[in-house]
């Protein structure tokens, strides 16, 4: 996923050439899902994670209940649920990697595995996942974030966790928590900025939630005075003596009063793809070994014979009716985690805030995958493109109402209003002040525009928070009040 900013139109003039369908889009004569081996219950069931398992969980008690400056190409994400992904056909296969004989052996052994299941092992398998071993981020990766576009975005961030502490009554105990953290740019722009307000500074200790050895190791060098690189070493401190420790799940992070910080977090997280079907209502979208000659890939979607478990498990969520072909995505994995971040909070107070590029409707279509700045097919060489989606905050919000605790949420609200209401044009202009270098002036202009304009970043990524019912949001002046009951459909 090039920039997860930019300009959608090169990467439309690259692709102009090629034969286009979307990635689940069904004709009038053939469809890309064939029927195939049954996915049981239990192989399903091994694919979700501790935050899809506690989603579930919690969904299945509601029911008991009876409730229901350089030349780059660069992408914008508001153009990724459109875009088109090519379609081969007649093409000789491809040679097989290591990585395709190992997800066909999930296959071959399991049955078809669900979407969740190949964009985990894609992203985060030790050996072949593409954030494990690589430098993704930046000018020299495949994608830039926005806190490395401009200062000003952890700045901002900054304010608001020191904002949201007052109304927490500052406590003389706070963790800050990030949630893939990246290089580590975002945690490092906050700490820089907050230096100014000692009790605040004074009472924070750092958690950094990061599955990725190699992204670790950046964030270290980043964040930490003194660097330990061995393998067991998951805290150090700050030059400025802040504690900071790693964790691989949010499992590991102790209780008490914490902020949460999700920058780019849920669109990388594995979803679920569901399609309706006359026959058997919702079946889910599964992967498996493409043993035929025909067309280049060693790996192919299928639909189950009927419900999976997950399938049951997410009723909740789906459209009561649908029509033949249907497609719906659903983070089940990011759902868990935002309602295992509700609880917390609802338990030891605090807030979380989530900002990504993402919609509030159902979504379809939106799984992407994208490498050296280039859409390519999903099923490609995988391990070796970025592979996200777009995330659904409707979901988010009607899962965090359903589990009826002192907690709700708030938003979304575009990027670029929530930026401004935290003073980031006012930072702006104090900054421009300081400096007499034409060029840097320029530069600031540029990333801030970058950051909030409608026509980039600011109305394609979108915030949304958290937090417990006492307390009051922060940024969120212009969000919108949503019916108990709406959930907004695509």
């Amino acid at each position: 996923m090039m920039n997860r900013l930019s300009q959608i139109k090169c990467c439309k003039r690259l692709s102009s050439s090629s034969t286009s369908s979307s990635l689940f889009q069904q004709n009038s004569t053939t469809t890309r899902y064939h029927y195939s081996k049954t996915s049981s219950s239990s192989s399903t069931d091994q694919s979700v994670d501790q935050g899809a398992k506690s989603f579930i969980e919690s969904l299945n008690d509601h029911r008991a209940e009876g409730k229901g400056k350089e030349l780059s190409i660069a992408i914008d994400r508001s153009g990724l649920a459109k875009f088109p992904t090519s379609v081969h056909t007649h093409e000789k296969k491809k040679p097989i990697t290591e990585f395709e004989k190992y997800l066909q052996s999930i296959a071959q052994v399991r049955g078809p595995f669900p979407v969740d299941t190949l964009m985990k092992e894609c992203l985060t398998n030790p050996k072949y996942g593409y954030y494990m071993n690589r430098d993704v981020f930046g000018r020299g990766g495949d994608f830039i974030t926005a806190p490395e576009i401009s200062q000003l975005f952890g700045e901002m961030l900054g304010i608001w966790c020191v904002a949201t502490w007052e109304s927490m009554g500052k406590p003389s105990k706070l963790q800050i928590v990030e949630c893939g953290p990246g290089r580590g740019t975002l945690m490092h722009d906050i700490l820089r900025s907050t230096k100014v307000f000692k009790d605040f500074y004074q009472s924070i200790e750092v958690h950094m939630v990061e599955v990725s050895t190699h992204l670790k190791s950046m964030q270290k060098t980043r964040l930490l005075y003194y660097r330990d690189d061995k393998p067991e070493a998951s805290q150090g401190k700050s030059p400025e003596g802040i504690n900071i420790t790693w964790h691989q799940s949010i499992d590991t992070v102790p209780n008490g009063p914490t902020l949460y910080i999700g920058q780019e977090f849920l669109d990388a997280l594995p979803i679920n793809v569901f399609q309706f079907t006359k026959a058997k209502g919702w079946c889910e979208v599964m992967v498996d070994e493409d043993i035929s000659k025909d067309g280049p890939h060693h790996l192919r979607f299928v639909l189950s014979n009927g419900p999976t478990a997950m399938t049951k498990a997410v009723q909740y969520l789906l459209p009561e009716f649908g029509v033949e072909g249907y497609t719906v995505e659903l983070g089940v994995a990011g759902l868990g985690i935002s309602q295992k971040i509700a609880l917390r909070i609802a338990e030891h107070s605090g807030a979380a805030l989530f900002i990504d590029y993402g919609k509030d409707k159902i979504l379809n279509n939106s799984l992407q995958a994208i490498r050296n700045h280039k859409f390519v097919d999903i099923l490609d060489k995988p391990g070796s493109a970025d592979l996200s989606t777009w995330v659904d905050f409707s979901a988010i919000r009607k899962c965090i109402k359903h589990l009826k605790k002192d907690v709700t949420s708030v938003g979304p609200v575009d990027q670029g209003i929530f930026l401004k209401e935290m003073g980031a044009e006012h930072r702006l202009q104090r900054l421009v002040g300081k400096i007499d270098e034409k060029s840097k002036i320029e530069e600031l202009a540029k990333s801030y525009h970058k950051l909030v304009s409608p026509d980039e970043m600011g109305t394609t990524y979108k915030v949304i928070t958290i937090l417990d019912k006492k307390l009051e949001p922060v940024g969120f002046a212009t969000a919108k009040s949503y019916d108990d009951e709406e959930l907004m459909l695509g």
